[in-house]
């Protein structure tokens, strides 16, 4: 073993006795003799040049690396004592180890044996006087716990002797001082490693922190937006950085500023689209926003309502706004196209799935309940056809235009894209929608999760489970976006709705028109899809109740209330009131699932995979399935044949 000094007032630290001596080098070479003797190895030293030369000559034991992961893990879990009496027996066996020694002196300080840790660190340096992690918690410590502001900052001198150009060493500097608040001192560190090496993501994430503490939201969202684009792992930074970033947003979003970003973009708006726009907010709407044309509605003014419950909404409402200039300047330019869907359009769907209703009918599951499941499926996917593309543009505007909604912004689309891969329907659900049908929509799904990427650097892509031919897809349409984005010029985003639709043979389920020609030629203008208003066709209705359930009617007609049943649609109407619309669909189609087979009053113990952790009782069960569809299908409920009219009012009235 060979261990190499250099003589400096560092080296003085490590051996007191000389340095109590006024630095005497003989002094000094009897104490590091006494020290690095192991058992029968003595060692032979050097003094020559300003060094000092160790070698122990002999077979010594090397680092039993399984049982030292475990003393160390358990160091990391806070659990001390565990971790001390797993350690003691390797250090007593291998003492010349400076890892054992290290760990022991985090072990202490964790603890609260500070003087001892320090003890066991230097110790750890005599046996290698370049661990830098020894050093530093020495000053750790000593900043810390004993508040020697000087001492410390000698110690992370030391630790940057071996390694001036370490960003690593100078951020884990910089990130130790912030935490111990010397935010002054760790930009001093930060600034260092800044100019060695720009691009280290860690030293983003540590001037975020700083910040932070000096409650420069602005400052902090920036800079951990930068410590993720700068980071390509997806590791404990990322967590944190990502963790940042929301707080920061969170801080600084604010009804007030995201009104009057609205209100300026709203008013020149107006200018350039020659109408009036009147926002309303809308608590019962079930979607963030909804915005109506003028010439959808023959109104001299546009309608934009919202929802003030759903996360940053004033992103939501200048999206719309968005989508509305995006039409104006294509309407100016004569480019702009009407999403169109018809009954007719409708019925292709529907047929071109035919086999997949006749062999799910065969398993035993309603035919009305997957008809109505596949015309979800249908609005569901034009939606994406159509949006997809032209919010890409959209929130590209937004942000080159809107530095100030960038906050809003980041939570919003965070939130809708997480509750995108949250929302996946259970296994049941699942097994009744066409493969084909859920592989294109989550090919849509992680368009928009890549262009959030690539905004934020948030990487929420793996979450949606793609496949490689899916993945293929994304990049694939991404990279068409980006090359249209370079030449865009107004109606451009409908060329790529078409195109992918194309490309996914998907382009039979919807019509694009030109907005003039459709106008001159139709007294009726249909349902666009951007207002994502699922219309069900009247020959889809609703599950027939079985033999048991007429039963369980009939028995009902002859009681005024069942207040059982009312609290169960409180309770039913209080629960989703936190759920999306398509939340609430996915409910409604599970529990007619769970119905079609018939179900006991007196059971207990339903489950709907959809509402977790929770059991339900026979009536439980009927009061969400009645509300579920008084909310997603009103239009249907009355063939559900359960007479809860009153019960529901009355449940109604209770919960406003």
């Amino acid at each position: 073993m060979h261990i190499i000094h250099p003589i400096n007032d560092f080296l003085f630290e490590l051996f007191p006795k000389a340095k109590a001596a006024g630095k005497d080098l003989e002094v000094l070479r009897q104490e590091a003799e006494d020290f690095y003797t192991v058992g029968s190895f003595k060692p032979t030293i050097s003094i020559i040049h300003d060094i000092v030369d160790i070698t122990i000559e002999g077979e010594l034991i090397e680092q039993n690396a399984s049982l030292f992961k475990l003393a160390a893990a358990l160091c990391d879990g806070h659990r001390f004592e565990e971790a001390k009496t797993r350690l003691e027996p390797l250090l007593k066996e291998a003492p010349h180890i400076s890892e054992y020694h290290r760990i022991l002196g985090q072990i202490l300080s964790g603890q609260g044996e500070q003087d001892k840790a320090i003890n066991s660190l230097l110790d750890a340096l005599r046996w290698d006087p370049k661990n830098e992690k020894a050093i530093i918690k020495i000053g750790n410590i000593l900043i810390r716990h004993q508040h020697n502001t000087e001492a410390a900052m000698k110690y992370y001198e030391y630790a940057l002797q071996h390694k001036q150009d370490d960003v690593a060493v100078l951020t884990r500097i910089g990130l130790n001082l912030i935490q111990y608040g010397w935010d002054d001192v760790a930009r001093h560190y930060l600034d260092r490693a800044f100019e060695i090496n720009p691009a280290y993501p860690n030293m983003y994430y540590a001037f975020a922190l700083i910040a932070e503490s000096e409650h420069n939201y602005k400052e902090m969202f920036e800079l951990s937006v930068v410590a993720l684009f700068k980071n390509p792992c997806r590791d404990q930074l990322y967590r944190q950085s990502l963790k940042l970033v929301i707080n920061a947003a969170n801080e600084i979003i604010d009804p007030e500023v995201g009104g009057d970003i609205v209100n300026a973009f709203a008013e020149k708006l107006e200018g350039e689209c020659g109408k009036k726009i009147v926002v309303e907010e809308d608590a019962s709407l079930k979607t963030g926003t909804k915005i109506e044309f003028a010439e959808n509605y023959e109104r001299n003014y546009h309608l934009l309502k919202y929802n003030p419950g759903y996360t940053a909404v004033h992103h939501l409402i200048m999206h719309e706004l968005a989508h509305l200039l995006f039409a104006s300047r294509a309407r100016a330019a004569g480019t702009n196209k009407l999403f169109v869907r018809n009954d007719e359009l409708h019925r292709k769907f529907l047929d071109a799935l035919e086999k997949d209703a006749q062999k799910h009918s065969k398993k035993g599951f309603y035919e009305a309940v997957i008809r109505q499941y596949f015309t979800a499926l249908f609005d569901e996917l034009n939606s994406q056809i159509y949006n997809t593309p032209i919010d890409l543009f959209i929130e590209d505007y937004l942000f080159q235009n809107y530095p100030d909604l960038m906050p809003y912004q980041f939570l919003s689309l965070y939130s809708l894209i997480d509750e995108g891969f949250k929302a996946t329907p259970d296994e049941k659900i699942m097994s009744v929608a066409p493969p084909s049908i859920l592989t294109k929509s989550n090919i849509y799904n992680l368009v928009s999760a890549l262009h959030f990427l690539k905004r934020y650097g948030v990487d929420l892509i793996e979450k949606h489970n793609p496949t490689k031919q899916e993945t293929i897809y994304a990049e694939k349409f991404y990279n068409e976006y980006v090359e249209c984005r370079g030449s865009y010029t107004p109606g451009d985003e409908y060329k790529l709705v078409q195109k992918w639709a194309l490309n996914m043979h998907l382009q039979n389920y919807f019509s694009l028109v030109n907005e003039t020609d459709y106008r001159e030629h139709s007294d009726l203008l249909e349902c666009l899809c951007a207002t994502e208003h699922v219309d069900m066709p009247d020959s889809c209705a609703a599950p027939q109740a079985n033999a048991k359930m007429q039963l369980i009617t009939e028995e009902h007609k002859s009681k005024d209330i069942n207040m059982a049943v009312t609290r169960f649609m409180v309770e039913a109407l209080r629960y989703f009131k936190t759920l999306t619309a398509a939340d609430i669909n996915a409910i409604a189609i599970e529990i007619a699932l769970l119905v079609q087979a018939g179900i006991s009053l007196e059971k207990v113990g339903y489950t709907v995979k959809q509402i977790a952790g929770k059991a339900f009782s026979g009536y439980q069960l009927l009061a969400y399935y009645y509300v579920s569809w008084a909310q997603a299908f009103p239009e249907q409920l009355a063939d559900l044949q359960l007479q809860f009219e009153k019960e529901y009012e009355f449940a109604l009235e209770m919960v406003e």
